[in-house]
């Protein structure tokens, strides 16, 4: 590890990650962090508390992340898979953090203390009643869920210029993107329908997000099916569904296919392939199957689609 003090950074290069680490305390209390590192191996982790020293900071952070499916029957073996997520843990949080090798994860986080929580959100008439519910609620430890990429979009891009300054840290621009980010978050919570306040053991959490992994390294074939899962993966049928949706937002199937559509969008997109031949490599038995499950997903039929668009 190496620490540039000026620019508020760390430089990793280890035999388990490579990337940059930059942070920024904004005021008492709200720190922001941007993380930008790519796996060489699969990591996984979790936080470890001192019962000695205070741990009263709670996190959201907005993850991007790009795996590499290098399987031999892909025609397009290094073609990317993005999956875009927000967390939310409260302080002292026991979860299991994975990293798949060869993923590049960007990472934008905010850590805020309950003191500034308190006087800045609970204490605030304007603050949305779903955030306020969310922190009072000791039974929700730990939310991840999928967000629309066109809103954190221009976060993103701004974010990397306020930490990329040359002199360092601009901490005027980027306590107003804290302020910006917390009411993305805000937004994404009311929009977020009923998500269920059950939590996840560590075992069946492992176990979801290997499922995960598993269906989204095979998107070119039909979906496994949930008896063919719930027996590879030693879980019940009602289970699986159930954690798969506390998990990732949304029904196993759904996932899966949305997921398989916006690769298929990306075929029609950059690849000048017939749409036949796109409907055959994601084994379909005909385009007009294919087209049916396209326009279930995207409103529009793969002809619509300019590719140069």
């Amino acid at each position: 590890m190496k620490h540039n003090k000026e620019k508020q950074m760390l430089y990793s290069d280890t035999p388990f990650l490579k990337g940059e680490f930059s942070y920024a305390e904004l005021e008492e209390g709200l720190w922001m962090f941007q993380s930008d590192m790519k796996y060489k191996n699969n990591v996984s982790y979790k936080p470890i508390y001192d019962r000695f020293l205070p741990a009263d900071y709670y996190f959201i952070s907005i993850n991007f992340i790009e795996n590499k499916f290098k399987d031999e029957s892909y025609e397009f073996n290094n073609f990317k898979i993005t999956n875009h997520s927000l967390s939310f843990s409260r302080p002292k949080t026991d979860f299991i953090n994975c990293h798949f090798k060869d993923s590049h994860e960007i990472m934008y986080i905010l850590y805020f203390s309950e003191k500034w929580v308190t006087k800045n959100i609970i204490n605030s008439t304007s603050i949305p009643e779903e955030v306020k519910k969310l922190l009072n609620d000791t039974s929700i430890s730990f939310l991840n869920y999928n967000f629309k990429y066109d809103d954190f979009k221009l976060f993103h891009n701004d974010v990397k210029k306020g930490f990329n300054n040359s002199l360092g840290p601009n901490m005027f621009e980027l306590k107003k993107l804290a302020y910006d980010f917390f009411e993305l978050f805000f937004n994404s919570l009311e929009e977020k329908e009923n998500f269920n306040t059950n939590e996840l053991s560590h075992g069946d959490r492992i176990k979801i997000q290997k499922i995960e992994y598993f269906i989204s390294s095979n998107l070119y074939e039909k979906f496994p099916g949930i008896d063919f899962l719930s027996e590879k993966y030693k879980i019940s049928p009602t289970k699986l569904k159930e954690n798969f949706k506390l998990l990732f937002g949304k029904p196993i199937f759904t996932y899966f296919q949305e997921n398989r559509m916006g690769l298929a969008l990306k075929y029609i997109k950059e690849g000048d392939i017939k749409i036949k031949d796109i409907a055959l490599k994601f084994n379909y038995e005909n385009a007009s199957k294919f087209s049916k499950a396209f326009y279930k997903c995207h409103n529009k039929l793969p002809s619509d689609i300019n590719k140069y668009n």
